[in-house]
């Protein structure tokens, strides 16, 4: 009987495992706006402002990507390092993480991210 509980136990763990293996996985192709609430918005706010819940823990204020600047003036390939290296590459918050994603996802956040500032993006090399 305690090998059976035993086994039930490390069954039932494996399982709750390969359940939260899954949903760590990116969300599939084109499904950008699930992707966002899931990552982003934990930090940068559902709809952008940097007002999500979890940006209080961190010493630098999330980006708020409605304000004038500084999203409009970030070009798309900045934004994309960004998300794909993390903000220290780019001079930014160390609490900004990076975020190993397939490049059509990359894209997918950036425009989300202009949506959101409602700007398009300055021409290269600005």
């Amino acid at each position: 009987m305690r090998i059976a509980r035993s086994s039930l136990g490390i069954l039932a763990a494996t399982g709750l495992l390969a359940g939260s293996a899954r949903a760590a996985e990116p969300a599939g192709k084109g499904d950008v706006a699930h992707l966002y609430q899931e990552q982003c918005a934990r930090c940068h706010g559902a709809t952008g402002k940097g007002d999500g819940d979890d940006g209080i823990y961190y010493t630098t204020k999330p980006t708020d990507f409605t304000a004038p600047t500084p999203t409009p003036k970030r070009t798309d390939d900045f934004l994309a390092a960004v998300i794909t290296s993390g903000g220290p590459a780019k001079g930014l918050s160390v609490d900004m993480p990076a975020f190993k994603l397939p490049p059509d996802q990359v894209k997918g956040l950036v425009a989300m991210i202009r949506q959101f500032a409602g700007a398009k993006a300055p021409a290269k090399g600005k």
